[in-house]
């Protein structure tokens, strides 16, 4: 090889050595869109797809642009399809709350006013009450305010009716029925933050004349189901219609229900406190319940019955232990001092004889030393002696209770000074007076 070739290789072999490295493929550079607040969806059209090819994604890669994209606005709503207003009234009133609905939808369909169907409920047909008529509520989205009556029929006590207009009239989409009196709207609006609005409505009922309370219902319109659905899994029932809050700042309204009431004759003694019922993504729940402590020995009382005739002696010892030393506690009823001190201390004993403690002697004796009269002692005084005797023989407690209650049958008045304490008390009986 000359001199000359090999000099002219080795240059070749330099010059390819001194080439950079080739730069490596670089893809698009991926921009993470922001993840979305819990329960928000955004809605909108997407981006026309070319026959025969793929829409680029450079134009979605901003997520403002994405934002726009959905935000863009809806079209605009076809008033047509809603009837043109025209001059009528309501027919004479129907007897029954079928035949109510079918009118009023057929007034409507018509061309009828809501103002006129309102004063009409209330002047034609005189089934207003508490209740009324909106216009101006856009239910279901569709860009036209839909109309809720409500009013008070013959046959069937109070009812809402929510109608919708399309294809030249209205169409009832929900109707609820109440045995109180006409349903009274107590909040609409976006509560969970999805952008659909919700309908909560109360309506009274009464037990009797001075014990009234509340039921209220939640609905919101499913567009996928072409329906109003519930968003409780039952009823809310409560003294005072409740109110809707937003309790935790996070942007979803809570129904928060308020026990203000102490009782009356009627109820018997209640507890105050609240409730809240919060959004679980799906309905509403009753999330925190949190009552005021016992203002009245009878509650105390109660909740330690509750808990040992669920064999809870642990909890229920306690609580009677509290009901019979406690100053702060309140009488009910103006004569029963002896009677629940009585009653606590046959419990208490119970108690201690369920759980084979020994101070279930110091309870008996105790009853014993304060009531030592036995023709003036309460009626828990010889029932105690009753299922103790029996105890001390058998050291059965199924076997002493069965002493107890053939006791309570001469002396019936032992489950009936229990009973006096209103419907929305326990309700007694020989089998909770002495439950083994």
């Amino acid at each position: 090889m000359s001199l000359r070739l090999y000099s002219l290789l080795l240059l070749i072999a330099l010059l390819v050595a001194c080439q950079p490295d080739a730069p490596p493929a670089v893809g698009p550079t991926v921009i993470p869109f922001p993840t979305m607040t819990p329960g928000q969806v955004l809605r909108g059209p997407l981006p026309t797809v070319p026959a025969g090819g793929s829409i680029s994604a450079s134009g979605l890669s901003n997520p403002a642009t994405a934002v726009a994209l959905a935000n863009r606005p809806t079209a605009t709503p076809d008033y047509a399809a809603c009837p043109p207003p025209a001059q009528g009234s309501l027919l004479p009133a129907p007897d029954n709350g079928r035949q109510m609905v079918v009118d009023i939808d057929t007034f409507l369909s018509a061309g009828g006013s809501p103002l006129t169907l309102e004063t009409d409920l209330r002047d034609r047909w005189n089934a207003l009450g508490s209740g009324g008529v909106r216009a101006d509520l856009d239910l279901t989205g569709e860009g036209v305010a839909d109309v809720v009556a409500s009013f008070e029929t013959p046959d069937e006590g109070g009812m809402l009716v929510i109608f919708t207009c399309s294809d030249g009239r209205y169409v009832m989409r929900y109707q609820y029925t109440s045995d109180g009196d006409a349903p009274r709207l107590a909040q609409v609006g976006d509560m969970n933050y999805d952008n659909r609005p919700e309908l909560m409505f109360s309506s009274q009922h009464c037990e009797a004349p001075d014990v009234c309370g509340y039921r209220t219902q939640l609905v919101t319109w499913r567009g996928d189901l072409g329906r109003f659905v519930s968003l409780l899994s039952g009823e809310i029932e409560s003294e005072r219609v409740p109110v809707v809050t937003d309790m935790d700042s996070d942007e979803v309204g809570e129904i928060v229900v308020q026990f203000e009431s102490a009782g009356n004759a009627a109820t018997g003694p209640l507890r105050t406190g609240v409730s809240i019922y919060d959004w679980n993504g799906a309905a509403y729940v009753q999330s925190v319940t949190q009552l005021d402590p016992p203002r009245f020995r009878i509650q105390v009382i109660q909740a330690a019955d509750r808990a040992l005739n669920r064999l809870n002696a642990q909890e229920a010892v306690p609580l009677y232990q509290l009901a019979l030393e406690s100053p702060s506690l309140e009488p009910w009823l103006n004569d029963e001092g002896p009677i629940l001190q009585s009653y606590a201390l046959y419990r208490l004993l119970l108690g201690y004889a369920y759980m084979a403690d020994e101070r279930a002697v110091e309870i008996y004796q105790r009853i014993v030393d304060s009531f030592p009269d036995g023709e003036t002692a309460p009626v828990y005084v010889p029932l105690a002696t009753a299922f103790w005797n029996a105890f001390q023989v058998t050291n059965n407690l199924r076997s002493a209770c069965q002493e107890a209650k053939e006791f309570i049958t001469t002396r019936p008045e032992a489950v009936d000074l229990l009973n006096r304490y209103g419907s929305r008390s326990p309700a007694y009986s020989d089998s909770t007076v002495c439950p083994f």
